[in-house]
């Protein structure tokens, strides 16, 4: 499982996700886009959806074992 950080402080994921489609809602990214960038951004090739995810204030540091 990785890890994910709200303004550069670890929080559980549920957390990350949340605050990631509340941004996404108020940025006029639809459900379905918004769950394919959050859940691409946690794979070791997500790094445009980490930028992506970025802009709200989320880093996603994916787990690659």
């Amino acid at each position: 499982m990785g890890k994910y950080f709200l303004q550069n402080s670890e929080v559980p994921e549920p957390d990350a996700a949340n605050e990631w489609f509340a941004y996404a809602g108020n940025h006029g990214i639809d459900i379905p886009r918004a769950i394919s960038i959050w859940e691409d951004a946690a794979t070791a090739n997500g790094d445009e959806s980490r930028r992506i995810v970025g802009n709200a204030g989320i880093s996603i540091d994916p787990d690659l074992s």
